[in-house]
């Protein structure tokens, strides 16, 4: 799956680059990765970033990254939605790192995020991955059936 039609050749040179800051300049992957998931470059360099940094660092993508006013959980797919990360929800989606399924709450309230916040490409990118699971009429009734909150 690849959702937003990156080219597998420009993964290498993300590669390198993170093994630069990790050897080099001796940053850890955590870290790396809240600054890549704050990040506001390109969605392709966040992206790859996220993703190497899950698949060959070891990064958890279900930590929990902070707590709401609710004092409800925050994790990545949440904050990726809350931040306009496109390129990083991309690549949480495609590794499934999250909990449960297009209808479960930690899916819908990434959706429920992106839809109150009127993000089209962060919302048809979900829509997206759970047409490529088969599974978009159930995302659609689960998100129309608990709008944004």
């Amino acid at each position: 799956m690849n959702l937003l039609n990156f080219d597998l050749a420009n993964r290498e040179a993300f590669a390198k680059t993170l093994q630069t800051l990790i050897k080099e300049h001796h940053l850890k992957p955590d870290e790396i990765y809240m600054n890549v998931l704050e990040s506001t470059e390109e969605p392709q360099m966040n992206y790859w970033m996220a993703r190497l940094l899950i698949e060959e660092q070891g990064v958890n993508p279900q930590q929990v990254l902070a707590h709401d006013a609710a004092g409800e959980p925050v994790k990545a797919l949440q904050a990726a939605c809350l931040l306009h990360n496109i390129g990083v929800a991309a690549a949480l989606l495609e590794l499934n790192a999250f909990k449960g399924s297009v209808v479960d709450r930690e899916f819908q309230l990434a959706a429920r995020i992106a839809s109150k916040h009127e993000d089209q490409a962060l919302l048809g990118l979900m829509m997206k991955y759970a047409q490529e699971r088969d599974e978009l009429d159930w995302f659609m009734q689960a998100l129309q059936r608990h709008p944004t909150q």
